[in-house]
């Protein structure tokens, strides 16, 4: 009996046990499934699905009282027990953007739907409802683009080549910090760095909480502070706004108004109303659009490049644009819309193509052309229309420069004096299509850099960019027409830097089928004796080159065509005599193998004494002394008489 109670008794201990670790298992899986029951019942009575691209966040339970709180407004106090769904429903697009807050209650099952655009401000306690696409958006890592190769320029030795940049993220906090700004940050410094050369000491770099190693990343991960793979930390200072002051304040007070300066910011904006824009900075702080006009224009800088990604931040354009310049910036949306990612989330949509256009390739080292006029420098205007020719996100690029007209010739290289305007070009203002005719032109360049020459030939083709020559030194390039009309042929110069001269002016050229030789010459005696014969040269020229025949009238009754033929520019000499006294006028014309004519040629000559042509000096001295034989013994003597 005894060992049959202690058997019944272990046996119940176990079961005890295995009743207890049953009970355990079903608490949490009750829990777990509570959850997703319950978030099921909220979306299917909202007709949503897991499948959408949204993403979904719950909290609960609540209890009675609780404070809703977004990071910008006490939304509602919970009436009652239940739980809180937020909902983005723009995880594309870049805060501030629509959202919801839906409210269950426990008991009665209604659904309360309040409509704000910030996200929660104890995010912590929100988890995210597993679907496909909050899979994909949480699995987006950081990344770094490969380093492109350096352009072929070297570094001014002028002393203009003091560029800086201020690069700037501000995250808002780690529940919206996402991978995407930090990739953003990470392509354009090696763009800056690798391929313009920008010194690392001069590229400022301000990323959400700074150099702090807790994580501060949307997935969990920590903003790593070294950009470009180098091994050094490039990420300086917090986003926050006592950093943008004193950052900004610094370069006030030591740039000389020689520098160029570059701003680029990524992450979240919002608006105040109209054209009055934010953007966020950490921990929930705030860059108006006024008050970063004001830090900028404090900055005597001698360029001034602005990059702007967040949502609103078209807002900022109008604050910063503003004489005396120059100023060249861009945005990502209109003051009133938002800014979007690509659809894979690595990257924003704008600064994407924007970086791409600057940089040669994009993020993937794709390579990419932005250089539209092909002058090897991608200027301001170049890269705005590359970028917002490829942003297929439903935003609209802005773009605004002063003084007009800037943007195409500021780029992010080294800033120097242009060269000045080119002499108007030299060469035949006349020809025939398909064939070519060379022009030359010159200019100077006031740091005595080298030069880049490219001549518009005004039939929608030019040179390219020819050269390096040396300040003043002539250069020539080539042409052929293969349409009738007139044109005008223009040059225009680059310094090694890229800074560009007006276009010269206008030498104008017709070209047509085929041109009439130039206007001959003729030269030779102009007083000439009757019965003597004179030689006279004649020559002619065709823009063409090609063989000439040519007719000549001598004036007197004499003459003859097709005399030749003679290559162009080629001389000869015909012998004539005249035999009248009186005043004669030689006339000469060409024709080309084509059988256009020249205009005629004219050289006047005067005979104007008349002999007798038997009459004989000796014979007259023999009558003179036949005469008077006793007359001139002199003359006799050398006569022989």
């Amino acid at each position: 009996m005894k060992n049959n109670k202690k058997t019944i008794m272990k046996t119940c201990f176990i079961a005890g046990v295995l009743l207890a670790a049953t009970c355990s298992t079903l608490i949490v899986a009750t829990k777990t499934t509570t959850h997703e029951n319950i978030a099921s019942y909220i979306l299917n009575q909202l007709s949503m699905g897991k499948d959408e691209a949204l993403l979904y966040y719950l909290w609960g339970p609540v209890a009675k009282g609780e404070q809703i709180l977004t990071t910008r407004e006490h939304l509602f106090d919970v009436p009652c027990k239940g739980y809180v769904m937020y909902i983005d429903l723009f995880p594309y697009a870049n805060l501030f953007h629509s959202v919801w807050y839906v409210f269950l209650a426990e008991h009665s099952k209604e659904l309360t739907v309040f409509e704000a655009e910030s996200p929660p401000l104890n995010f912590y306690d929100y988890h995210c409802v597993d679907t496909v696409f909050s899979q994909f958006f949480y699995s987006v890592e950081n990344r770094r683009a490969p380093i492109p190769p350096k352009k072929a320029l070297a570094r001014d030795n002028t002393g203009r080549d003091s560029r800086w940049a201020v690069l700037m993220n501000g995250g808002y906090d780690q529940y919206n910090n996402h991978v995407r700004y930090w990739n953003d940050l990470s392509n354009i410094y090696i763009t800056l760095n690798a391929v313009y050369d920008f010194p690392d000491e001069n590229i400022i770099v301000l990323c959400s909480d700074g150099l702090n190693p807790a994580p501060d990343q949307s997935n969990g991960q920590n903003s790593h502070p070294d950009l470009d793979g180098d091994g050094d930390d490039d990420i300086m200072y917090a986003c926050t706004l006592a950093n943008v002051n004193m950052v900004f304040a610094s370069l006030a007070e030591n740039f000389t108004g020689t520098e160029k300066l570059f701003v680029f910011t990524t992450d979240h904006g919002s608006s105040l109303g109209g054209w009055n824009t934010v953007q966020n900075l950490w921990n929930h702080e705030i860059l108006t659009d006024a008050h970063f006009a004001s830090l900028l224009h404090a900055v005597p800088a001698f360029e001034i490049i602005c990059t702007f990604e967040p949502c609103y931040s078209g807002g900022f354009l109008d604050d910063v644009v503003v004489p005396p310049g120059p100023i060249v910036a861009s945005s990502a949306c209109r003051h009133d819309e938002y800014s979007w990612a690509m659809n894979n989330l690595q990257y924003d949509e704008y600064v994407f193509h924007w970086t791409a256009a600057v940089k040669g390739q994009d993020a993937y080292g794709t390579p990419v052309d932005a250089d539209i006029n092909q002058d090897g420098f991608v200027t301001m205007d170049e890269a705005y229309i590359y970028a917002e020719a490829h942003d297929t996100q439903p935003e609209h690029p802005q773009y605004d420069e002063y003084p007009q007209g800037i943007g195409s010739l500021i780029s992010l290289w080294v800033t120097s004096d242009p060269p000045a305007k080119p002499l108007q070009p030299t060469g035949p203002t006349q020809g025939i299509w398909y064939k070519e005719y060379s022009y030359s032109s010159s200019t100077t360049e006031p740091d005595n850099e080298q030069i880049y020459y490219q001549f518009d030939w005004d039939d929608g083709s030019n040179s390219g960019w020819i050269g390096p020559y040396s300040s003043g030194e002539i250069v020539t390039a080539s042409h052929t027409w293969t349409e009738l009309g007139s044109y005008n042929v223009t040059v225009k110069a680059r310094d090694i830097w890229g800074s560009g001269s007006p276009s010269s002016d206008p030498l104008a050229v017709t070209i047509t089928d085929n041109t009439p030789p130039n206007t001959p010459s003729i030269t030779g005696p102009t007083n000439v004796k009757p019965f003597v014969s004179y030689l006279y040269t004649f020559s002619g020229t065709d823009d063409q080159d090609q063989d000439l025949l040519y007719e000549i009238d001598w004036g007197d009754g004499n003459g003859a065509a097709g005399i030749g033929p003679y290559q162009s520019g080629e001389e000869f000499t015909l012998p004539h005599t005249f035999n009248a006294r009186k005043t004669y006028q030689i006339k000469t014309r060409t024709t080309d193998t084509a059988g256009a004519k020249s205009d005629w040629a004219y050289l006047e000559v005067a005979a104007p004494f008349e002999y007798n042509r038997f009459f004989s000096l000796q014979g007259f001295f023999e009558q003179l002394l036949q005469r008077f034989p006793r007359m001139f013994p002199v003359l006799r003597q050398l006569m022989g008489n």
